[in-house]
């Protein structure tokens, strides 16, 4: 619901841009009423540019948002669901994660990352992510090796380094296996503690710890 709600959005923003580009910016720039060209074509520009405003937002406040996170379970994780509780309490570093977001247009896009490459951030008021995908030496070393060309195309996929899932037993309880994530999220939380020492103290909860109320013992007395 949450992500057909983002892609309608989405959808809207690129039509009303298309319609402004096709239809009102050509009438802006020929108006009869406005001699000076020079006048038109800023004003021709300024509303494109206003009218670009809308897709730019979205796509950024929207990126990172994360619709599914899938796990690539080994055979003896898949046996039974014991099985797999187990094994998400004890996941390896080599575990591989594939999150599933949305593109600046309003389409799927999957990003496989491992498990020890993936870190919690710090909560902050003007970011929207919980978990960042680390760039390791690794990664800059291939990114190096690769030509402009490869690193203009690998631009236009839209490569996700940061995602936000998320948190909540509400969330998770709908995938049939509830717990699951909130054990990989352990994880992630203590492989951050343990790379960022002191600094990763203030990281991001990505685990909403369920609050027990105390409840009150009601008496009922029978009325003849």
């Amino acid at each position: 619901m949450r992500t057909s709600f983002v892609a309608f959005w989405k959808g809207t923003a690129m039509f009303q841009f298309s319609v402004v580009c096709i239809f009102i910016v050509p009438m802006v720039y020929k108006n009869e009423n406005q001699p000076d060209p020079n006048i038109r074509l800023v004003q021709a520009a300024g509303l494109l540019f206003l009218s670009a405003m809308p897709i730019v937002t979205l796509s950024y406040v929207t990126t990172p948002f994360v619709k599914t996170v899938f796990i690539n379970l080994p055979s003896t994780a898949r046996l039974s669901r014991d099985s797999l509780a187990r094994f998400s309490k004890r996941l390896p570093p080599d575990t591989l994660l594939e999150f599933t977001t949305l593109r600046a247009f309003p389409f799927q896009r999957n990003t496989a990352v491992m498990l020890s490459e993936l870190q919690a951030l710090k909560p902050q008021w003007w970011r929207f992510a919980n978990i960042e995908r680390v760039k390791t030496k690794e990664f800059e070393r291939l990114q190096r090796q690769k030509s402009l060309w490869r690193r203009l195309l690998q631009i236009v996929n839209e490569p996700r380094f940061k995602f936000y899932v998320k948190e909540g037993r509400n969330y998770t309880i709908r995938t049939g296996v509830p717990g699951v994530w909130e054990n990989v999220a352990r994880a992630i939380q203590k492989q951050t503690v343990l790379d960022g020492g002191k600094e990763a103290k203030e990281m991001a909860r990505l685990v909403k710890e369920v609050q027990i109320r105390n409840i009150k013992r009601q008496t009922t007395r029978s009325t003849r």
